[in-house]
């Protein structure tokens, strides 16, 4: 149950934070639109066979393409559109949080549906009718989907924009959000220092559960759209 505490504190605030992992899209994604998503970053494919790799991309980028955003991302839209200072951090690079409307986001793990130079640095919207992308920017043919591999960290503007805003944090909350990374994990504790009211919606308990001031175990799509519900009555 969502508590009174937190709605109070919620109502209060100015400045919101909501950080989200994979976990938010599990009502989204049905059988058959599931595939290896770590293909779309792997090097040494793309130069073993350039082609057949871009071919790849392309087929799970139509995966990607077929899923919907559900009552979550549209709720997390709503909280944007009440706070005078929200910001959505993700860890998910499905695109669905900007297909459901959310504007201010920091997406730490890239987008699905952009390319990267590894040339330049330039990040491209990508155009399939291309078979093999190129650099509009410097004509590079060093290119990879906007993903990020296991073992690369966030481009570094983006995870201080993070950081700065986590600091910022009146309330902070995690919804579907279990990573890895360290820099990544250590947002809400940078916001929990900074004296923000901490709130995880997930369907178990992870490693930062205990830092949390409160934690709901369930479904956490349906939570954030219980949150925006109960707004909407205030």
């Amino acid at each position: 149950m969502i508590s009174n505490k937190f709605i109070q504190r919620l109502v209060k605030a100015c400045q919101v934070v909501v950080l989200t992992g994979n976990g938010i899209k599990a009502e989204s994604v049905k059988s058959g639109n599931l595939f290896n998503e770590e293909k779309l970053s792997f090097k040494e494919q793309r130069d073993k066979s350039p082609e057949k790799f871009w071919q790849k991309v392309a087929e799970s980028r139509r995966q990607y393409a077929q899923l919907q955003p559900n009552l979550g991302h549209f709720a997390l839209v709503d909280l944007e559109n009440r706070f005078e200072d929200f910001m959505l951090i993700t860890t998910s690079f499905d695109g669905l949080h900007r297909r459901a409307g959310n504007k201010n986001l920091i997406e730490l793990k890239g987008n699905v549906f952009q390319n990267r130079c590894h040339q330049c640095g330039a990040i491209f919207e990508a155009d399939e009718k291309q078979k093999i992308p190129v650099c509009p920017e410097c004509g590079s043919t060093d290119i990879l989907p906007n993903v990020l591999q296991t073992n690369e960290s966030p481009e570094e503007s983006k995870l201080k924009q993070a950081q700065r805003v986590s600091a910022e944090a009146e309330v902070f909350v995690t919804a579907g959000f279990n990573d890895t990374n360290e820099d990544i994990n250590a947002l809400p504790f940078i916001a929990k220092a900074n004296g923000a009211y901490l709130l995880e919606l997930n369907p178990e308990k992870t490693t930062f559960s205990s830092a949390m001031n409160e934690m709901i175990a369930g479904n956490p799509a349906k939570f954030l759209t219980a949150i925006a519900l109960l707004l909407e009555k205030i």
